[in-house]
C-alpha cells in the first residue's frame, strides 16, 4: 500500500528543490527542510552502512583489470586513464543539466572535494600503467594513517586504541600480501608508479576528510566533480610527461573498441560504486571508511595472482583474513562510535 503521507512529504521537497520526483532518488539523504530526527534515519546504522561499503569498493579490487584490456585495445597509458573517467562523466550530464541549480552552491567546497577524490582517482589508476597490481594497491592504502591524521587534524576527531589496531592488522595483511613474487622489488625503492600510489593514497585521505565535512550536500552533487577533475589531473600528468609516454592520440576505432569495456564497469559498477561510498564518507569516519575500503585489497590480492595464472598461496589467504579482521575490528570496537546526524 502506497503511504500517501510520504508522498506528499516527498513531492513538496522536491517542488522547493526544483528536482522532479523520479530524480529524487538520486539525492541520497532525507529532504533538508524537514529537520528530521535522528530516529528517523535510523535504519543508517553504522552496521549497515560498514557492511555496504565494504562490498561496493570490493568491486575496485578488478579495476586494473578492464584498464589493461583498454590497453590492449589500443587506448595506450594515460589516455586509458582519461577514457574510463570521461566516458562516466558525459553519462552525468543529464544529472548535471537536471540539478545545475544546486550544483553551484557550496562550490568551493565541492570543488576542494572533487579535486582531492578526483587526483585520487586519476593517481591510482596511473599507478597501475607503471607498477604492478599488489605494489599499487599496499602503497594506495596506506590511506587510513593519513585520513585517520588528517581527521584527527581538521576534524579534531579523537581516535582511540581501536582505531590504531585496526590500522595496524589491516597494513600487515597488505605487507603478508606482498610477500610473494611480486613484492621482491619493494626493498629496491619507489618507481614511478609507487610515486603515484601514494600519491593518490594522500589525495583520497584528504577528500574522504572534506567529504565528511559536508554532510548536507547530496553526494550526487559531488560526483560530477570528482570525475571531471580525474580527467583535468590526468590530462595535465600527460602533458607533463611529454617525451617520455606514447603520446599518440587514440584513434575513433580504437575509442569504439574500447567503449562497451568502458561502460559495462567503469560507467555501471563503479560509478554507482563511487556515489554509494561518496555519500558513506559523509556519514562515517574517514578513518573508518579507509578501512572498509581494505576490500578492495583483498579482492586484488587474489584477482591478480589468479587471473595471471599464479595459485593463491596460504600467505595471501592469510594476508586476507587479517584484512577482513581489521574491518571487523573497526565495526565493532566501541570506543569508535560515529555520530551519524540528520541534515539539518
Amino acid at each position: 500500500m502506497v503511504d500517501l503521507s510520504s508522498m506528499k512529504i516527498a513531492s513538496y521537497w522536491c517542488e522547493q528543490q526544483n528536482t522532479p520526483l523520479h530524480l529524487s532518488l538520486y539525492c541520497f539523504r532525507p529532504p533538508p527542510t524537514l529537520n528530521l530526527e535522528p530516529s528517523v534515519i535510523k535504519h543508517h546504522s553504522q552496521l549497515t552502512l560498514s557492511i555496504t561499503l565494504f562490498f561496493a569498493t570490493a568491486f575496485w579490487g578488478i579495476f586494473w583489470l578492464p584498464l589493461r584490456h583498454i590497453e590492449n585495445a589500443g587506448i595506450s597509458g594515460i589516455w586509458a586513464v582519461i577514457a574510463i573517467n570521461a566516458v562516466p562523466l558525459l553519462f552525468l550530464i543529464p544529472i548535471i543539466i537536471v540539478r545545475r541549480q544546486h550544483l553551484f552552491t557550496h562550490l568551493k567546497t565541492k570543488c576542494l572535494a572533487g579535486f582531492a577524490i578526483g587526483g585520487g582517482m586519476a593517481f591510482y589508476a596511473i599507478a597501475f600503467l607503471y607498477s604492478t597490481v599488489l605494489r599499487t594497491t599496499l602503497l594506495f592504502y596506506m590511506t587510513p594513517i593519513w585520513a585517520t591524521l588528517l581527521a584527527i587534524l581538521i576534524l579534531k576527531e579523537k581516535t582511540t586504541w581501536g582505531r590504531w589496531l585496526a590500522i595496524a592488522v589491516g597494513l600487515t595483511g597488505l605487507l603478508l600480501i606482498l610477500s610473494g613474487k611480486e613484492s621482491a622489488p619493494l626493498s629496491q625503492g619507489l618507481n614511478r608508479g609507487d610515486f603515484f600510489a601514494l600519491l593518490a593514497g594522500l589525495f583520497w585521505g584528504y577528500g574522504t576528510v572534506l567529504i565528511k565535512k559536508t554532510p548536507n550536500i547530496p553526494a550526487i552533487d559531488i560526483i560530477p566533480a570528482q570525475y571531471f577533475w580525474a580527467v583535468v589531473i590526468s590530462a595535465v600528468v600527460l602533458i607533463t610527461t611529454i617525451g617520455t609516454v606514447d603520446f599518440r592520440i587514440p584513434d575513433a576505432r580504437q575509442l569504439l573498441s574500447a567503449l562497451p569495456l568502458i561502460v559495462g564497469f567503469y560507467v555501471i559498477i563503479i560509478l554507482p560504486t563511487m556515489l554509494i561510498s561518496t555519500r558513506i564518507c559523509q556519514l562515517l569516519s574517514p578513518g573508518r571508511v579507509c578501512l572498509l575500503m581494505m576490500s578492495e585489497v583483498l579482492v586484488a590480492g587474489i584477482s591478480a595472482p589468479l587471473i595471471a595464472g599464479e595459485a593463491v598461496t596460504a600467505t595471501e589467504w592469510f594476508a586476507g583474513s587479517l584484512i577482513i579482521l581489521a574491518t571487523i575490528i573497526e565495526v565493532y570496537s566501541p570506543q569508535l562510535k560515529d555520530n551519524i546526524k540528520a541534515p539539518s
